[in-house]
């Protein structure tokens, strides 16, 4: 059992979870603290997910199938204190792994089942907000993600009411360290903005190694290519966190009506795009 309840109250997917259910969490039979030797596989890229894990002690490598060979490549390194593997449990993705976790060096790791992870990620209950988005102060819980909206060129078409019922059509994402957002050929029904963190946009060149095309701060945003409406609706590259990021999910349908009322927006994004292909075609040697 673990004895120090900070560990978890650390993973910003608990930190609005009472001390009652940190504990709960903590001494739970379903949950356990496992052990796993250097190279041995905890978890598999595509499988179904029914857990997550937290590094206690040790270090392991996240791996995914990618390049002109679909070999495993090593794409981040975590250790004491990092998470992963929630992805796969969040109400709103495939339920599958994205990438395979393998212990680098001899690692003890606590295991947190589904339904203890899915109690972090239900919306808090918040105090009703004023109608008047001119009187709303940034620093109350409850803004942030409005704050940072509104001082985007991306957002500038959004109504009143829109920002004043922004908490029922977005969604504030955990994502633990190395983990994917996106990945190269998914099909894309979401555009994400980064909150809080860092995250990475790459992909693979002609050799097969990894070259990050951008690092993206809060206030960027990234995945919106394959939302537009004249692509095919594929993602063009990979995107992971490095280190632990909260993240601003939008619907594929709310993007578009931003596109479709900005035509200086709309040719914005086009010409991004073709800048983004001709990259990665140069970068793969096509």
């Amino acid at each position: 059992m673990i004895e120090d309840p900070q560990i978890i109250r650390n993973i910003e997917l608990f930190k609005s979870l009472s001390e009652e259910a940190i504990s709960v969490i903590l001494k739970s039979k379903e949950n356990s603290i496992e052990e796993y030797p250097s190279k041995q596989i905890i978890l598999r890229e595509d499988e179904m997910g029914d857990c997550m894990y937290v590094i206690l002690e040790g270090t392991v490598e996240v791996m995914i199938r990618g390049g002109s060979g679909n070999r495993e490549i090593t794409i981040a390194t975590l250790r004491a204190g990092d998470f992963f593997g929630e992805q796969a449990l969040l109400p709103e993705g495939t339920g599958r792994r994205n990438a395979t976790v393998r212990a680098l060096h001899p690692s003890k790791l606590f295991k947190i089942d589904k339904k203890y992870v899915l109690l972090g990620v239900k919306k808090d209950v918040t105090e009703p907000q004023s109608e008047d988005i001119t009187e709303i102060n940034p620093n109350l819980p409850g803004h942030e993600v409005r704050d940072l909206i509104m001082k985007m060129r991306l957002f500038q078409s959004l109504g009143r009411e829109e920002l004043i019922s922004i908490d029922d059509w977005t969604r504030v994402l955990t994502v633990g360290p190395g983990e994917f957002v996106i990945k190269e050929d998914e099909e894309g029904d979401y555009l994400y903005v980064v909150l809080e963190g860092i995250v990475d946009v790459f992909n693979f060149d002609d050799e097969d190694k990894i070259v990050v095309l951008a690092r993206l701060e809060p206030g960027t945003y990234f995945g919106e290519q394959a939302l537009l409406a004249e692509e095919k609706g594929k993602r063009n590259a990979y995107v992971r966190t490095d280190g632990q990021a909260r993240l601003i999910q939008i619907p594929k349908e709310y993007f578009r009506l931003l596109v479709n009322r900005d035509s200086e927006l709309a040719a914005e994004l086009k010409k991004a795009g073709e800048q983004q292909r001709a990259t990665i075609r140069k970068l793969q040697g096509d």
